[in-house]
C-alpha cells in the first residue's frame, strides 16, 4: 500500500469516526453519568440476556449461511471454525469498519485452506443478499407504519397519509427517475465505458473473486439459504424487541415498532463507521421519538440496545480469537 493511499484511508477513517462520535455525543447530550447509571437499574436484565442469546443465534445462522456459499465452490470448512470466524469478524468491525470481512476470510484460509479471494466473492454475495433483504424489510415497515414514519420524509401530516403514499413521494419518484436515467446512459454508452481505465480496473478486480460470486447460483439448497437469511433478521428483530420488553416505557410498544427501529437503524450500520456508532443511535432514538417515547427514555433504551450488543460482540469476538488456536491445535495452518 502506497503512503498516499494509506494517508487517504486514515483520513477517511478519522473523518467518519469523528462524524460518528459527534452524532453519538449529540444523541446522548443532557444525560449525566449518574442519571444513566440510575436509568440502567430500571431494566429487566432477564430480557437483556434473552436479547443477547437471540443475537448470538443470528451469528450462528450467519455462519451456517456463509458455509453454504463456501461449500458451493467446492470447500467444506468446519461449522465451528466458520462460527468463530464470524464472531471475530464483529470484533474486528468494532475497531475498523469492514476489517472483519477480511479477517474472517483469513481465518478460514489459515485453518481450513479455503482460498482467500474466492471467500471474498462469497462475502460480497452475503452483503448483496443482506442489502436486498434490508430493502424488502424497509418497504414492509414503511407500508405498515406509513402514518407515523411519513414524517421522516415529509413533516406535513396532511400530505401522503395513505399507507402506500410514499410511492408517490417526490423523493421516491426523483430517486427512481435518476436510477432509470443512469441505467439508460450506462446502457447507451456501455462500449465506451468499458474502455475507461477505472471501469477496466473494477472489472479486473471483480474477476479475482468471480468464483465466489457465482456461488449463489450453485447452491444445492437455495430454500434453506433463504430461510437462514430470514432467521438472521428474525433474531435481530427478537434481539431488539426483547430490549424493549426489558424497559418499562417501551415494554408496551408493538412488535411493529421494534421492526421499524431495526430496519431504519440498520441503515446506520451500512455507513463506514465502526459498529455504526452515532448514526445507529441517532436513527433509533428519532424513530422512538415518533412513537411518543420521551427523549430521556429513548436515550436510555437506545444506549442499552446498541451498547449491550457492542459489548457482547467484543467479548465473544475476543473469546473466539482465543479459542480458535485451541480447537485447531491438531491441525496445521494452511
Amino acid at each position: 500500500m502506497s503512503k498516499k493511499k494509506f494517508f487517504l484511508d486514515a483520513l477517511k477513517y478519522i473523518f467518519f469516526f469523528g462524524v460518528g462520535i459527534a452524532l453519538f455525543i449529540w444523541v446522548y447530550q443532557g444525560q449525566d453519568f449518574s442519571g444513566i447509571w440510575k436509568g440502567l437499574s430500571r431494566f429487566n436484565y432477564g430480557w437483556i440476556s434473552a436479547s443477547l442469546v437471540a443475537f448470538l443465534l443470528s451469528n450462528l445462522f450467519r455462519a451456517m449461511r456463509w458455509r453454504m456459499l463456501i461449500e458451493s465452490i467446492g470447500y467444506k470448512p468446519g461449522l465451528l471454525n466458520t462460527f468463530l470466524a464470524v464472531l471475530v469478524m464483529y470484533l474486528a468491525n468494532s475497531a475498523v469498519t469492514r476489517m472483519g470481512e477480511v479477517t474472517r476470510c483469513g481465518i478460514l484460509k489459515k485453518y481450513d485452506g479455503v482460498p482467500f479471494t474466492s471467500q471474498l466473492g462469497t462475502v460480497l454475495v452475503e452483503r448483496i443478499v443482506d442489502v436486498i433483504f434490508l430493502l424488502i424489510l424497509l418497504f414492509i415497515v414503511l407500508v405498515l407504519n406509513w402514518d407515523v414514519l411519513s414524517t421522516l420524509i415529509n413533516p406535513d401530516p396532511d400530505i401522503l397519509t395513505s399507507k402506500i403514499g410514499f410511492l408517490k413521494s417526490p423523493l421516491v419518484i426523483g430517486a427512481a427517475g435518476l436510477f432509470i436515467l443512469a441505467a439508460f446512459v450506462v446502457y447507451l454508452f456501455r462500449k465506451r465505458l468499458a474502455d475507461l481505465l477505472f471501469v477496466k480496473k473494477i472489472l479486473s478486480y471483480g474477476e479475482k473473486f468471480s468464483v465466489g460470486l457465482k456461488s449463489v447460483f450453485r447452491l444445492k439448497r437455495p430454500v434453506i439459504f433463504v430461510i437462514l437469511t430470514a432467521a438472521i433478521y428474525g433474531c435481530y428483530f427478537l434481539s431488539t424487541f426483547f430490549v424493549f420488553k426489558a424497559f418499562g416505557p417501551t415494554s408496551m410498544l408493538s412488535p411493529i415498532v421494534a421492526l421499524a427501529v431495526l430496519a431504519l437503524a440498520s441503515i446506520g450500520m451500512i455507513l463506514p463507521i465502526p459498529n455504526g456508532i452515532g448514526p445507529f443511535d441517532w436513527i433509533a432514538l428519532n424513530t422512538l421519538l415518533l412513537y411518543s417515547i420521551s427523549k430521556p427514555d429513548g436515550q436510555l433504551v437506545t444506549l442499552v440496545l446498541h451498547g449491550s450488543t457492542t459489548l457482547f460482540v467484543i467479548v465473544c469476538g475476543a473469546l473466539a480469537l482465543g479459542v480458535l488456536p485451541i480447537v485447531n491445535k491438531s491441525r496445521k495452518s494452511v
